[in-house]
């Protein structure tokens, strides 16, 4: 008897394993200076696991995500270098504002679907930067807002200084290291807590209602609550990816938040896999190493074609695994686990025709 349950947990939590110890791995090897780099695609993973969610599992379509994540930023970083709030309480903050925006976004998903929910949010990607810009007394406009905190140096002169996230007294770990492993476990616990929610009944009535709204609706599921629920957490993880990414930067400008950003979760959820819990965070590595890694490295010629090349590349990879890599993975371990013998009980040694039950 063949047994499938250690290729079963293989395929099922290989792929997850391997992430985590690389990435426990990746800050002791690698310099500080791509480290800082590196550890910015995490809050890529969560904005698109929030995208993904509200997308590949629910069927609400949205372009402009991007600007979520940029009112997490906003917020986190006002709240920091205004009004001297803890970062932690800070990112808090920030995670219950944009559940409170998505919800209300999400509202007219209550009576429109498909392209007219699509331009809804595509307005509001739009309007985000120049609302920035209009409100430049507090957000900086595009001068940018700071984010800083108050220090006295050698002198003894008290001076405007970048946060950092220092590691704790006693942990000799440099700032990139501290704050990569920190956010790396901030995205484990977000990945853990949105695999919870797709698997528990909340998440079978996203997809009831993904796959057929009407036939949800009549067998008891509350669309209008399930839809703009998952509107709001969508928002909120993209409002946590925004707040972790203004705590590094440190400094936001309003073209950090365009529509092309948008575009960008929507390619890391697309590549990752749509419906897959770990697709985003594939699909954040896809991005990250083409953005930083493959587009540096092109000739100057090349530079202003590079979301030519990128759109390429995607509509490539849709042919050749429209499931995205998660997809793709699926398929892999299924035809590895069909050719494998099936499991069963063993076949009796002795002469066959014994084995027989009688017929008389």
């Amino acid at each position: 008897m063949t047994d499938r349950r250690p290729l079963d947990v293989l395929f099922r939590y290989g792929p997850v394993a391997l992430m985590v110890v690389v990435g426990l791995v990746l800050p002791l090897t690698t310099s500080d200076y791509w480290l800082g780099r590196i550890l910015l695609w995490i809050p890529l993973a969560i904005a698109a696991l929030g995208l993904n969610l509200l997308t590949g599992f629910n069927g609400q379509i949205s372009v402009g995500h991007f600007a979520f994540y940029g009112v997490g930023a906003y917020t986190c970083g006002l709240l920091v270098a205004k009004w001297d709030w803890p970062m932690g309480l800070a990112v808090l903050a920030a995670v219950v504002v944009c559940f409170v925006v998505g919800v209300v976004v999400g509202l007219p998903a209550l009576r429109i679907k498909g392209l007219y929910l699509a331009l809804v949010t595509l307005a509001v990607a739009v309007l985000f930067p120049d609302l920035v810009k209009h409100f430049e007394s507090v957000t900086g406009g595009s001068s940018g807002l700071y984010i800083t905190t108050p220090e006295m140096n050698s002198r003894g002169v008290v001076v405007e200084r970048s946060i950092q996230i220092l590691a704790p007294e006693g942990i000799d770990l440099s700032t990139e290291q501290w704050t990569f492993y920190l956010y790396l476990a901030v995205a484990i616990v977000a990945f853990i807590v949105v695999r919870n929610i797709v698997h528990s009944r909340v998440g079978r009535s996203m997809i009831a209602i993904r796959d057929n709204e009407v036939a949800a609706e009549v067998n008891g599921v509350n669309v209008a609550a399930v839809k703009v629920f998952t509107f709001g957490l969508s928002s909120a993880l993209a409002g946590l990816g925004g707040a972790m990414f203004a705590l590094w930067e440190a400094q936001l400008f309003p073209q950090s938040f365009t529509l092309g950003f948008s575009l960008v979760l929507l390619v890391a959820v697309v590549v990752g896999g749509p419906a897959s819990v770990l697709g985003p965070a594939l699909g954040a590595i896809f991005v990250g190493v083409f953005e930083d890694m493959i587009k540096p490295e092109l000739p100057d010629e090349l530079s202003a074609v590079t979301p030519l090349i990128l759109g390429l590349s995607l509509v490539g990879l849709m042919l050749v695994a429209p499931g995205g890599i998660a997809g793709m993975a699926r398929q892999l371990a299924a035809r590895v686990q069909r050719s494998r013998p099936p499991a069963g009980p063993a076949k009796p040694s002795g002469d066959p025709i014994s084995t027989q039950p009688s017929t008389t």
